[in-house]
């Protein structure tokens, strides 16, 4: 038999247990009412995508009526032809990468351009003998896949190099074995990694392609012309969730490296928090590099025009890609 006590805390309890059940439905429901969406990353987790991140854990895609999925990079698949095919609604990708692809009549829209300047460069042994562009020529140099060559390519198109293309995947160890004579670097990521495996910085050379006329923005937010068409708001709420995370982000750098520091350590990476803050400085320098935090997101018509008339000059499209129909403003007020 109950004691007299329990007789009086049973219909708490049971009140309690009540609410926690229409609480859990509420939660429920209220995850059942948010739009489910994917976005592919370009590259495997690391600082470079921070903004995705803090948007994830601060709740703020939640806030936009959004689930959003982060898928990293994977070998062999191209995050604009799955924006393409529809297997993704977003994804990242940079810039002269989407305009070749929008050349061919693909369907890509460039919903924000993240990144403002290129981080990109080529690094050489000191004692290679390599002082110069055109002591490259007839020599081996590490690439990445084709959705990152079109840079490189349109230095070696410009200066006339005969060059053998080797694939340097996502490690270094061809250029410090010396298996290749250049390599591929971001300002963010490798060229870091460099002096983190023990390399002197007077034991390299630097060839940056922003101080070789090639400064390309780079990182950009895409989705299919369709989507933008069919659902404004839906891009405009993800764009601008994601944008709100880089601010937050550059806001409290510490709490950004932990939500960094989870994923790639869930995903098994070779990395540590060091390199990670290194790499989220040097993104708020490239992010912010001619605006400040409220001005994120532009796709300033001057950099379109000059990139146009690279690609166009050195045969990469056949024509220009017009600015209206190749960028939409989803990062500013309706």
């Amino acid at each position: 038999m109950l004691r007299t006590a329990e007789k009086r805390l049973l219909p708490r309890l049971t009140a309690l247990a009540a609410l926690v059940m229409l609480a859990a439905w509420a939660q429920a429901a209220s995850a059942a009412e948010l739009e489910r969406v994917t976005v592919r990353l370009h590259w495997l987790h690391q600082a470079q995508f921070t903004g995705y991140y803090m948007a994830q854990d601060l709740g703020l895609y939640r806030q936009a009526g959004l689930e959003v999925e982060v898928k990293p990079f994977e070998l062999q698949t191209s995050p604009l032809q799955e924006v393409v095919e529809r297997q993704v609604d977003f994804a990242s990708a940079w810039l002269t990468e989407a305009m070749v692809q929008a050349s061919k009549g693909k369907p890509v829209l460039n919903l924000a351009q993240v990144v403002q300047r290129s981080a990109l460069m080529m690094v050489v042994h000191a004692d290679s003998g390599i002082n110069g562009l055109w002591d490259l020529n007839n020599r081996k140099v590490g690439m990445w896949g084709e959705h990152f060559a079109v840079a490189p390519r349109a230095l070696f198109r410009r200066t006339g190099l005969s060059l053998t293309e080797v694939d340097q995947s996502v490690s270094m160890a061809p250029f410090m074995n010396r298996a290749v004579d250049a390599a591929m670097a971001m300002r963010y990521n490798e060229y870091h990694r460099l002096f983190q495996a023990g390399v002197d910085p007077d034991e390299i050379k630097v060839f940056e392609f922003a101080d070789l006329g090639l400064n390309f923005p780079e990182d950009g937010i895409y989705a299919r012309q369709e989507l933008w068409q069919k659902r404004p708001d839906l891009c405009r709420r993800f764009v601008r969730a994601t944008l709100e995370g880089w601010r937050r982000a550059f806001a409290d750098p510490a709490k950004a490296l932990d939500a960094v520091m989870r994923r790639v350590d869930a995903s098994h990476l070779p990395t540590n928090r060091a390199h990670q803050a290194w790499m989220l400085s040097v993104m708020k320098d490239i992010i912010l590099h001619r605006v400040g935090p409220a001005g994120m997101g532009e796709l300033a018509p001057s950099d379109l025009e000059f990139t146009n008339g690279v690609l166009l000059a050195l045969g990469f499209t056949e024509h220009p890609v017009p600015l209206k129909s190749f960028a939409v403003p989803a990062w500013s007020e309706p």
